[in-house]
């Protein structure tokens, strides 16, 4: 059925219903013909399988660097109005042409290999798929001559790093896409920015056919863009240079973070986030805003100074929000805004007036040392019990993010068990468990608790349907563990299947009414 139109002024409203949603990292889904990476095909079958899921949340398919391919995180892409194409099922290209068909023949050793490791090799991924995207390129004689001027100039940094290398490597007169030796150079590689302008379609049909396939996307936008990428590169004048995004010191972070991401400028802001917004909310039912904050203020930092040098940068926040509300009408998408940390006084309360759902996750939801009941959570917002930058409930519950963190040198391991010790013999009070060894019970009564707000919409994490134990992402780090890189055990039929997903996915479904 047709969701119901938005009140005058709001933003467009999520599914009906005490509904839960199925978010997972693109990247480690599997399927039986994958090429060592998930990708949009099992996106679908995922989307296809969920059972009484009402949306199906997916980590930023932001399109990342494009030659320095081992720069995994969707959180610092290159360019958050594309999609990435190493997401792309190669092995269901149209036309399948003999020269696809042979470059796909070819590719099957390589991607065989890729199939079977534990964690996403993206550079390896890259170089095995593009030689099919090429043939599937050569087979399709008008592909890419179609493009308005965003994608264009996408698709020429694109050319031009491939020729080039990485940004700091290219030579003058490529600064910005109007640029003296920009007209020669687009003429010189037309058929290469062609290629990449016909990739961008591609993503846009498989992505479309894993919208289709089930009830519905929720996707993720996230804060920034790299400051080497093409985001950045083509629109001059649109960031403030000599400043980074971070985070003043909190509880999570004592000596605040720089996160490396590029200062949107001020007076630019209103109309690139219209931009953002209408891209990110293509093929979408739901967008989640990461770090909704920036709606209204951003910590910025100077180059090559601490956090403790930063100071709030403000933005026209009723104009960003009705920006907002306005994309959000025009695309039928609901918005969630994820406001953790500091967060600016009334900031939820005018989010909410909008129509954006908060965003609540339980190991956050404290009133001194306790946790809050759900019961007290806010009933227009998005609930779970953890994120993409947590770990998942059974590694929480064991402490396996302790151990990992120790091992790094991150955290003191004896205070951080005792408050972790702390933390777990109160969850498992209020649900009403024995505070022992981790269990797919155990699991189904954190979830039913969670499920008790009267939220509109539970979260519910891939990770923990598997058994996971480690995070996806360690916050903090970088090359020293496999950030964006592990991939789940198991492929979409088999997800659903684990004892510890069935028991998750009974508790949740109470909410709802489902049954199941």
């Amino acid at each position: 059925p047709r969701p119901p139109a938005p009140a005058p002024g709001l933003c467009h409203p999520p599914p009906e219903g005490r509904r839960w949603a199925l978010m997972a990292q693109t990247f480690a889904l599997r399927h039986a013909a994958d090429q060592g990476i998930g990708d949009y095909t099992a996106l679908a079958e995922l989307a296809a399988r969920a059972p009484g899921a009402a949306l199906i949340g997916l980590s930023p398919p932001h399109a990342l660097m494009p030659v320095e391919r081992d720069r995994a995180s969707p959180y610092q892409p290159s360019d958050r109005r594309f999609l990435e194409p190493a997401l792309l099922d190669v092995a269901a290209l149209a036309p399948m042409s003999e020269g696809v068909r042979a470059a796909l023949a070819a590719a099957e050793p390589a991607f065989a290999a890729l199939r079977a490791g534990a964690l996403v090799d993206y550079p390896a991924v890259w170089a095995a798929k593009r030689p099919v995207l090429q043939a599937a390129f050569r087979a399709s004689p008008d592909a890419g001559r179609q493009a308005d001027a965003a994608l264009a100039d996408f698709a020429a940094f694109n050319a031009l790093s491939e020729q080039f290398g990485p940004r700091a490597a290219w030579p003058t007169g490529f600064a910005h896409p109007a640029d003296t030796g920009m007209a020669a150079f687009r003429a010189q590689a037309a058929e290469a920015i062609r290629f990449h302008i016909f990739l961008q379609q591609l993503c846009d049909r498989q992505l479309a056919g894993a919208a289709a396939a089930g009830p519905g996307l929720y996707r993720d936008l996230a804060i920034g863009a790299a400051p080497d990428g093409a985001e950045v590169w083509s629109q001059p004048g649109a960031f403030l240079a000599g400043f980074s995004i971070g985070a003043p010191p909190d509880p999570f972070a004592a000596g605040g973070q720089v996160w490396g991401l590029p200062v949107p400028a001020p007076d630019r802001a209103p109309a690139a986030l219209s931009a953002l917004l209408a891209a990110n909310m293509r093929r979408a039912r739901a967008l989640r805003l990461d770090h909704a904050m920036g709606l209204e203020r951003l910590f910025v930092v100077p180059q090559g100074a601490p956090a403790s040098a930063g100071c709030y940068l403000r933005y026209d926040g009723p104009a960003m929000l009705t920006t907002v509300t306005q994309a959000s009408r025009a695309a039928r998408c609901a918005v969630v805004g994820e406001a953790l940390g500091t967060v600016p006084d009334g900031f939820p309360e005018r989010l909410a007036a909008a129509g954006v759902l908060a965003y609540r996750v339980l190991w956050f939801e404290r009133e001194g040392d306790a946790f809050r009941p759900p019961a007290e959570w806010p009933a227009f917002a998005a609930c779970c019990v953890s994120t993409h930058d947590l770990p998942p409930l059974a590694g929480w519950w064991e402490g396996a993010d302790i151990a990992e963190a120790a091992a790094l040198g991150l955290l003191d391991a004896d205070a951080a068990r005792r408050a972790r010790a702390a933390d777990r013999a109160a969850i498992a009070e209020a649900c009403g468990v024995a505070d022992g060894a981790f269990t797919p019970a155990i699991a189904a009564a954190v979830y039913r608790h969670v499920a008790a707000a009267p939220s509109a919409l539970m979260l519910v994490q891939a990770e923990d349907l598997a058994g996971e134990t480690i995070g996806v992402n360690l916050p903090g780090t970088d090359r020293e563990r496999p950030n964006w890189r592990r991939r789940l055990p198991v492929g979409a039929e088999g997800l659903f299947a684990t004892p510890q997903a069935r028991a998750i996915v009974a508790a949740v479904a109470e909410r709802s009414g489902d049954g199941e």
